[in-house]
């Protein structure tokens, strides 16, 4: 037992002799958070997709609170991980896929919950959320595919989803049977068994937390054949394990260097959403043994993602050089009737909102700084202003383009990007002076661009877009020393994942809101930098 729980008995046996009428303190709740990375909020039923994705999660929320305009912060991994971890914008806590560390200036939602008594757990398969990256403070335990206690299962796991892929999958495997990052991240099997063991030994009464994030539906993707079956009919389903879905087929159609039919486009979808199925196949998996151990009648489960992707709007496929909604609408579904009655909520929220709401959920309303941008999921605002950033253009996939055609053109890619949502209306900031204007209610597929149309509104916007940075970046905490290089095996983990370092100059690459908002302002994206920094697989 720990000495927070002796603390809390004692003091509760106290009151009780005082007093025989005292009632007894309400028990904090456990938490059970999953993140679906990189999952889209229109691909589940409850967000109405067109294909049988979620029938477990579709029943399992009809006693929740699905939270229908629910958006991320960024389009990558690192910097939502670290916003929902700390309560903190990118612009505060300076967390990008380029520099995966999240530094110690703000305290993680764990360790704030394991000083108030919680035991903690973490599952990543994404290899950014991990101790060598500072994501693992505050858990008591931390766990990831590529340990060596799971290695092998891991890989025999990998090697029979990915056998006659052409998802890239199957080729990320070494010869000698060691396992790397993309042969590992589909491993929700070794996540949930892993949690339940954890839990089965802590007879401590104390309340948990656990984190999981499960990687099934991130590329490379390679989802088993009954749940591409659930979604595809045979002739799509034989297809798509023939259609290349590898890394060079994904940059050269986002770089309009490769065009895909319909029909090629269609079985990337089908793929994509097979591999939600199997998420939602594991979700229902966990949710029985928890049940059975009588774990979820005081427990908040909360259902959601990082960031979305792009499945061929505006020609581009993956999630990065992107502000659009298919990578920043996620799905948020929380299920805890004591505090979220069920229904739908379709007030204005942010995934980062999950940190005050936790917090006030423990009994630490005390601990929420009064500056964070992030609002309780407990009370949202009916109208907020929202906005994104897309800080560290990823730069791996250029310098690989390079290396096979050295005229090879980044520069449209090579910017950073910031986005402002308000009465409505969108506004995407391009760091070159390239930017974007949308009336979301109207044009949810953001097709009519309407920065020339209504250029007084995109100046206006753009205006509020760089003071509203201006006021992050001055309450930003300054890190104290510079960030020690990660260890070699994580490094080469985060490039064989195709991160990695960013080019040399793109911490330059277009920052700040400068410039006119009807795209005639001088361009602000880095040059065009040496071949320098990790490699993508």
């Amino acid at each position: 037992m720990t000495p927070s729980r002796v603390r809390r008995l004692v003091a509760t046996a106290l009151l009780l002799a005082t007093s025989a009428c005292t009632p007894e303190p309400e028990v904090a709740p456990n938490v059970l958070w999953i993140v679906w990375d990189t999952v889209r909020a229109d691909r589940l039923g409850v967000y109405g997709a067109n294909r049988p994705t979620t029938p477990n999660v579709d029943r399992w929320a009809e006693g929740a609170l699905i939270f229908d305009d629910a958006l991320a912060i960024a389009p990558t991994t690192v910097p939502n991980h670290a916003s929902m971890f700390t309560g903190r914008t990118p612009s505060e806590h300076r967390s990008t896929n380029a520099e995966p560390r999240l530094p110690g200036t703000y305290p993680t939602i764990a360790q704030k919950l394991r000083q108030a008594g919680y035991r903690t757990y973490l599952w990543a398969a994404n290899p950014h959320i991990s101790k060598a990256s500072r994501f693992a403070r505050g858990f008591e335990r931390n766990e990831h595919p590529w340990d060596f206690v799971h290695q092998k299962r891991a890989v025999e796991l990998a090697r029979r989803k990915g056998e006659g892929d052409r998802s890239g999958l199957a080729e990320e495997l070494d010869r000698d049977g060691r396992a790397n990052v993309w042969a590992v991240k589909e491993s929700g099997t070794l996540a949930q068994s892993s949690m339940l063991q954890w839990l089965d030994a802590q007879p401590d009464p104390d309340p948990w937390f656990a984190f999981f994030n499960y990687m099934e539906a991130h590329r490379p993707i390679s989802p088993a054949r009954r749940f591409r079956e659930q979604v595809m009919d045979p002739e799509q389903v034989d297809a798509s394990y023939a259609l290349d879905r590898g890394w060079d087929t994904t940059w050269n159609y986002t770089f309009g260097r490769l065009e895909l039919s319909d029909e090629e486009l269609a079985l990337i979808a089908g793929a994509y959403d097979a591999a939600i199925a199997e998420l939602d196949d594991l979700f229902a998996q966990l949710m029985a043994e928890l049940e059975a151990r009588g774990e979820l009648s005081n427990t908040v489960v909360i259902l959601t993602s990082d960031h979305g992707e792009h499945l061929g709007e505006h020609h581009m496929l993956d999630h990065q050089y992107s502000l659009y909604e298919p990578v920043l609408r996620v799905p948020l579904v929380v299920h805890f009737p004591k505090r979220f009655p069920a229904g739908r909520e379709t007030r204005p929220v942010m995934a980062f909102d999950l940190y005050p709401t936790l917090l006030e959920l423990a009994g630490l309303s005390d601990q929420i700084e009064d500056d964070s941008r992030a609002v309780s999921l407990l009370a949202p605002r009916e109208q907020r202003v929202r906005f994104a950033e897309y800080r560290a253009p990823f730069g791996s996939p250029f310098r690989n383009l390079r290396k096979k055609d050295p005229d090879f053109d980044a520069s449209p890619w090579r910017r950073r990007l910031r986005m402002i949502r308000d009465d409505g209306y969108k506004f995407i900031h391009g760091g070159d002076g390239r930017h974007e204007l949308y009336q979301i209610a109207v044009d949810p597929g953001e097709q009519n661009d309407l920065l020339a149309e209504e250029s007084a509104r995109a100046e206006g916007m753009n205006e509020e877009l760089g003071a509203l940075f201006g006021e992050l970046e001055a309450i930003a905490r300054t890190p104290t020393g510079r960030s020690t290089p990660l260890p070699v095996a994580d490094r080469q983990r985060l490039e064989a994942l195709g991160y990695g370092e960013a080019d040399a100059d793109d911490a330059s690459a277009g920052d700040g809101a400068a410039g006119s908002a009807s795209g005639d302002g001088a361009a602000d994206s880095a040059a065009d930098p040496g071949e320098t920094g990790a490699e993508a697989q």
